[in-house]
């Protein structure tokens, strides 16, 4: 049986600290975003790896209730979609819904983050620059 001092327990706390601080931005660095294929778009639905709400998931589904994206802390969901206007729903997460209008070629990035100022902490969308999106997902 090996015999841990103050100094390997606080080593070790502080490697798993670090490894569960920037485990979300590895998984970022790891996504690919799809190019759209003709007269689509994409939309890319994110969640940063902030704590805010960390243990909250939700999916998110299109107008005919299919499941087009799983959103956890820290995750990145890419969703190729005809150009036009899409509906999307979060069943639930207090009703949010919303129509994102998409051009063909195009690729959205929508930063969902949870609203703190509500009861429940509703879930929300918001639609970012790639340059914004790109240093929150640190890719």
């Amino acid at each position: 049986m090996s015999k841990f001092n103050r100094r390997d327990v606080l080593a070790y706390a502080g490697a798993t600290a670090v490894a569960a601080l920037f485990g979300p931005a590895a998984a970022f660095a790891q996504v690919k975003i799809p190019a759209p294929k003709p007269g689509q778009g994409v939309v890319v639905f994110y969640r940063s790896g902030t704590t805010a709400g960390s243990g909250v998931r939700f999916t998110i589904q299109d107008a005919n209730g299919r499941t087009v994206a799983h959103l956890k802390r820290g995750s990145v969901d890419a969703v190729p979609v005809p150009a036009g206007p899409n509906f999307f729903k979060v069943p639930e997460a207090n009703n949010t819904e919303g129509t994102i209008d998409v051009k063909a070629g195009q690729t959205l990035y929508i930063r969902c983050y949870l609203n703190a100022a509500t009861f429940a902490g509703k879930l929300q969308f918001e639609e970012v620059s790639e340059e914004r999106a790109r240093k929150e997902l640190k890719f």
